[in-house]
């Protein structure tokens, strides 16, 4: 049995797809009837939660899951041009060597998922849930529990956004922060006890401290 087990986020921590995200939300806010993101408040829109950012731009709660599948669909039509962040296959790999079983928990596709870290570095993960709806990744960690055999304590959570701090919080599990992905690192940092990561290199390291503690 491994002796910890990592949950992995993949759009804006592993995958560099926020430009990509951007041109699928400014289209669908014209399918669907809600705002886009003006030039001048990209970044003030990066200091949201997923939940105020919907209340900005006007999407209603009833809207998600039918947008949810939009955007999917969007993604994976442009996903040539999101490629995976530097380092991320030897984070993978180095994580791997430690005996730490690898999961990946996203609201994107499979499909998306391979074609941007390719067959052999999907191929490392133990466990891929793909298609997480927006606020579904807490039910998800805790069938991962369940299927690891692992205590809380043991798994880590590695995200971008503050849902996925939210959902680590609600399950009793570790969050680890990154600094490149879609929140402003301002607006991460709070909700996360240890300091966010600057690159992929110091994962590995950053999983084994948690998991020494354990």
């Amino acid at each position: 049995m491994p002796r910890a087990l990592a949950v992995l986020d993949f759009d804006g921590t592993l995958a560099d797809s926020f430009d990509a995200f951007r041109a699928c939300l400014d289209e669908a806010a014209l399918v669907h009837g809600f705002r886009r993101i003006a030039d001048e408040e990209a970044e003030r829109v990066r200091q949201m939660s997923s939940r105020q950012l919907m209340a900005h731009l006007g999407v209603a709660l009833w809207q998600v899951p039918t947008l949810a599948v939009d955007m999917r669909r969007r993604m994976l039509a442009r996903i040539d041009t999101v490629r995976p962040f530097p380092g991320v296959d030897a984070a993978l790999r180095a994580l791997a060597a430690q005996d730490v079983s690898l999961a990946l928990v996203t609201s994107n596709t499979r499909d998306a998922a391979r074609q941007v870290l390719g067959d052999a570095t999907l191929a490392l993960f133990d466990h891929l849930h793909c298609g997480t709806a927006m606020f579904g990744k807490r039910f998800k960690l805790r069938e991962l529990l369940w299927a690891s055999r692992l205590p809380a304590g043991a798994a880590v959570s590695i995200g971008d956004e503050i849902r996925d701090a939210d959902a680590a919080r609600a399950v009793g599990i570790a969050f680890i922060g990154v600094r490149w992905g879609y929140t402003h690192p301002d607006a991460l940092q709070p909700h996360s006890a240890a300091p966010l990561l600057d690159t992929l290199a110091a994962l590995p390291a950053a999983v084994a401290a948690h998991t020494a503690m354990t």
